[in-house]
């Protein structure tokens, strides 16, 4: 029986070569072990990157906060194009990050190991490292007696599946063209986080408004809003169908039909990890157990009075030391401003558009990044 030639399920047209089998180590020289300096204040002019500052989702350079290395800086330790660094040690082992020009003057730090690749498309060994495949062996490989790790002799033997060169830049530059659409995608709904915030700020102060002018009324959140705990609403709860599921601190409890609220409702996390977390809730959705469930009095919208709350520290009002918890009978002595009814559900309607806005983006990423895992599971041998 014959040997299953090398060539992936998803092609550019006019390439019919078989790839051929190679490792990291063939491919790459310079390898080395990083700086083994500590981070200081950005000096404004030389970046430095560690394990930590690799994002987990891009892969890219996202440090938090931005430094630079401290003592004496030497030219072998900063990255230049075609270099690679692999995470050595630790929980994330096996993360890559594919220097960026638009990095600058980045320099690595020892927890990170640095490939040239220098007989092969850089990038397309970067999307090597993103693949199920490369994982896998990381997984296999940096099995250890203590801590998890991988060592530069090791990572040499990475096995490398190359088609031609000219295949590879094909791949590669296809591959790019997702990442900026991802990259597109991300700003944008960056922007709309960044649009939210300044809106809060700007109409709650009242320094922005529609075409209003009636003064805004002060009031404590007890006058416009009362509040239901789960206990109530569980024993009020009808038998039908079952088709809602019931939640409590321990996990699913069992299947029930909805609690009899026929508006939609804003809860609050009441205690445990999540305390003083706010979620809104359409009518009829399912019950959290640890929540408390905010409803909205007459000529009061559910709407404004949710994206309100965001813009209040609740969580000065939470107590306990060993399981903390929040009471609406503390946090609602908390004064507010509010208009009319037609200006809150104004305010309201704009807040909902900005989230609707940016749930979609959000599925617009996560979709196209998804797109980008199937591709580097087709376009790769």
């Amino acid at each position: 029986m014959s040997e299953e030639k090398l060539v992936p399920k998803l092609r550019f047209s006019g390439f019919t070569d078989e790839w051929k089998k190679s490792n990291l180590g063939n491919i790459s020289s310079n390898e080395m072990y990083g700086m083994n300096s500590a981070a200081k204040d950005y000096d404004g002019f030389n970046k430095y990157i560690r394990i930590t500052d690799i994002s987990e989702t891009s892969n890219k350079f996202i440090p938090n906060p931005l430094t630079s290395p401290d003592g004496y800086l030497e030219d072998k330790y900063k990255l230049k194009k075609g270099d690679i660094v692999f995470a050595r040690t630790g929980a994330s082992t096996g993360k890559t990050y594919l220097y960026d020009d638009n990095d600058r003057n980045l320099y690595f730090a020892g927890f990170l190991i640095k490939f040239h690749i220098d007989n092969a498309n850089p990038k397309f060994i970067f999307y090597n490292t993103l693949k199920e495949e490369y994982l896998n062996w990381v997984s296999i490989m940096s099995v250890r007696s203590g801590q998890p790790g991988i060592n530069s002799n090791e990572y040499k033997k990475l096995p490398i599946i190359l088609p031609s060169l000219d295949e590879q830049n094909e791949i590669s530059n296809f591959l790019t063209s997702i990442d900026k659409k991802i990259d597109l995608l991300e700003r944008k709904h960056q922007f709309y986080q960044e649009f939210k915030k300044y809106l809060m700020q700007q109409i709650f102060t009242q320094k922005l408004r529609f075409n209003f002018t009636d003064d805004w009324k002060q009031y404590k959140l007890k006058d416009v809003l009362t509040v239901k705990s789960s206990s109530i609403s569980i024993n009020q709860l009808e038998e039908n169908t079952g088709d809602y599921p019931l939640y409590g601190a321990s996990g699913f409890l069992k299947n029930i039909d909805f609690c009899e609220m026929d508006v939609d409702y804003i809860s609050i996390v009441k205690d445990g990890s999540g305390v003083g977390n706010l979620s809104f809730h359409e009518k009829n959705s399912s019950i959290v157990n640890t929540s408390q469930y905010l409803l909205p009095k007459k000529n009061f919208n559910i709407n404004f009075l949710y994206y309100l709350l965001q813009t209040i520290n609740l969580m000065k009002y939470v107590n306990g030391s060993s399981i903390p918890h929040i009471y609406f009978k503390d946090y609602c002595i908390e004064k507010i401003n509010i208009p009319s009814l037609d200006e809150q559900e104004k305010i309201g309607k704009l807040f909902v558009d900005v989230d609707i806005t940016m749930e979609n983006l959000n599925k617009n990423i996560n979709a196209t990044q998804e797109f980008k895992k199937g591709l580097l599971q087709q376009m790769f041998v």
